[in-house]
């Protein structure tokens, strides 16, 4: 079967189901718009398996919280307006998006990584005085363009697959040979039509080649972030790749061993509370 060319992937797009209409309204929030705490929350609630899943990682021990946290407005209260705003795109992300039927595709690995990506995109925030919810944001979408090219495409991805076990190669170089293009590509595409901002489609689309992205843009951190999740081997894989590292682009971000230790121990906590969104 002849693969499909990356315009003609982008074209069946739209065969995906969409995003919940809550976490569209918190997109929204952050490009600016005018938000309703209240009315966000209420809606939010209305929806019961993005609800859930926020509440178990609020109440989990990340947050060392004295009381339970009951509802998504006393989240709101107690947590901030942004770490909850982040909770419900990674609860939306996880839950709205289907892996299809891909032999060898492990789907609960995926998610673990990009969460772990994700969580190491937000540890990194502080120390390198960037915004956390953006980088949390590109992190866990890092891969999606993934999830797409399996989704639509499964016997194709299965070939992607077999390479890898044949050759041993790196999963982005079997998709370049089989697709003609990577999942970076076709999550940027995703993106964009999800109407995310400019920075994060950016970061999504150079996050293996940060050099070629925006100058100190996000693609520079998830590339980083990505590294850690991998090294970390948060998402369970007996034989899990390391990403290539561009050094330059390391370097530049001016991580000390300190610091870079405290990025660790901070990305494992984080980690352990997060990935019970997926259960």
């Amino acid at each position: 079967m002849t693969p499909p060319s990356l315009p003609e992937m982008i074209g069946r797009i739209h065969g995906l189901p969409v995003m919940p209409a809550v976490a569209l309204e918190v997109l929204d929030s952050m490009a600016g718009a005018d938000t309703d705490i209240k009315d966000l929350a209420r809606r939010i609630t209305q929806d019961q398996a993005i609800a859930a899943r926020v509440l178990r990682v609020a109440n989990s021990p990340l947050y060392g919280l004295q009381m339970r946290v009951a509802s998504i407005h006393d989240a709101i209260v107690v947590l901030g307006f942004s770490a909850v705003r982040s909770l419900v795109l990674a609860a939306a992300i996880v839950t709205s998006l289907p892996a299809g039927r891909c032999p060898g595709f492990n789907q609960e690995r995926f998610w673990r990584h990009v969460l772990g990506t994700a969580v190491a995109a937000q540890a990194l925030a502080k120390p390198l005085k960037r915004s956390p919810e953006p980088l949390f944001i590109a992190g866990l979408l890092h891969d999606i363009g993934r999830l797409v090219m399996v989704a639509l495409y499964p016997e194709h991805y299965t070939r992607v697959l077999d390479q890898v076990g044949e050759q041993d190669c790196c999963l982005r170089d079997a998709e370049q040979t089989v697709f003609g293009f990577d999942h970076a590509a076709v999550g940027a595409a995703l993106a964009g039509r999800w109407n995310f901002p400019a920075d994060i489609v950016d970061a999504l689309a150079w996050h293996h080649e940060p050099e070629r992205g925006t100058p100190d843009g996000m693609a520079a951190v998830i590339h980083y972030a990505d590294a850690i999740s991998q090294a970390l081997d948060l998402d369970g894989a007996e034989n899990g790749q390391m990403p290539r590292l561009h050094q330059k682009t390391i370097d530049g971000l001016g991580l000390d061993w300190q610091k870079l230790t405290e990025v660790l121990a901070d990305t494992e906590a984080r980690f352990n509370s997060y990935q019970l969104m997926l259960g």
